[in-house]
């Protein structure tokens, strides 16, 4: 009689915990972005002028030209976050839609393996890495991308 009764305990707990646990990991990138990534980006990506550049409707372009894609983990604020490499995976893959503009399809997403390999690999002059790759970009996004004059 116990072993019934357990049984049907753990499948009650189970149901409970899974649709709660699902939920937990759709908001771990979120709640890492919060607290490794908005200190300088700004909630919304909007970076701050002359300082940190904008996120928000400018993330996916990089993955339209080659080295784009490795440029997004080299920069030095996800290079050098604490996170391991799953999580930052996990957070680029949120991150990465969610500033848009829309994906490039296919969008392959990060790995681990990938971000642990990339990091690894810092950048000498930042600025100098994303000008060249908006260089890179077709004209209407290139003009999109451009730095305002730092205040």
């Amino acid at each position: 009689m116990r072993a019934p009764v357990l049984l049907a305990a753990l499948v009650g707990l189970v149901a409970f915990v899974a649709p709660v646990a699902a939920q937990s990991l759709q908001r771990a990138p979120r709640i890492n972005y919060m607290t490794n990534c908005q200190g300088c980006h700004l909630p919304s990506g909007e970076g701050m002028a002359g300082k940190v550049p904008p996120m928000r409707g400018q993330l996916a372009n990089f993955l339209l030209v080659p080295g784009g894609r490795e440029f997004l983990v080299r920069v030095p604020g996800v290079a050098n976050s604490t996170l391991n490499d799953a999580d930052l995976a996990a957070l680029m893959n949120w991150l990465v839609p969610a500033m848009g503009p829309a994906l490039p399809q296919p969008f392959k997403p990060y790995t681990a393996q990938e971000v642990g390999a990339l990091r690894r690999m810092r950048l000498q002059d930042v600025r100098a890495a994303r000008n060249a790759l908006i260089q890179k970009m077709p004209a209407p996004t290139r003009m999109a991308m451009a730095e305002p004059p730092t205040p």
